[in-house]
């Protein structure tokens, strides 16, 4: 039996203030469905997300146009994957990939027959250097996250996207 493909793909960015804001709001569904952040720490209400969003946004540093304010990431598994598994290890990607300078929010999606979690990563670092994607990050990405999944007993591949037709991404 084919081991179950993990799908990390880059799905929007924010380039503004209202963007950030509407992107969090849409992934904790309103407040609806719990953020967890780089520190553990989770924000419920719709009201925390929008003072989140807030925060985020307030200083950006210098900047050029279209400079992108958060990044928008989907880390998904087939069904009957069981989802707090997913979460588990999408907690320790996300650790290890933005952790050390990024800020980040999560929040796990079980409205689907995929779970998936949308993790949202803001660009701009404590360092105040940006977060560069380059062309091979999903794929390194997946890897990473098959590793975490494997780590937590979880069978998963990290197919090329383009093997499953389609643009890295």
């Amino acid at each position: 039996m084919d081991k179950p493909e993990v799908v990390v793909r880059i799905v929007s960015n924010a380039y503004d203030a209202y963007q950030v804001e509407s992107d969090l709001l849409r992934i904790s569904k309103n407040g609806a469905v719990e953020l967890e952040d780089e520190s553990g720490q989770f924000t419920f209400t719709e009201d925390m997300v929008r003072d989140l969003a807030k925060d985020w946004s307030r200083f950006q540093g210098r900047q050029r146009k279209n400079t992108r304010y958060t990044t928008n990431i989907v880390l998904s598994m087939p069904a009957g994957t069981e989802p707090q598994a997913l979460k588990r290890a999408s907690q320790a990607f996300a650790k290890r990939q933005f952790g050390q300078n990024y800020q980040y929010v999560m929040a796990l999606h079980t409205d689907t027959d995929n779970p998936h979690v949308q993790l949202t990563v803001r660009n701009l670092g404590h360092d105040g250097r940006r977060l560069h994607m380059k062309k091979g990050d999903p794929q390194k990405w997946r890897e990473t996250l098959v590793a975490e999944l494997e780590r937590l007993g979880i069978e998963a591949k990290a197919t090329l996207r383009a093997t499953r037709g389609g643009k890295d991404g």
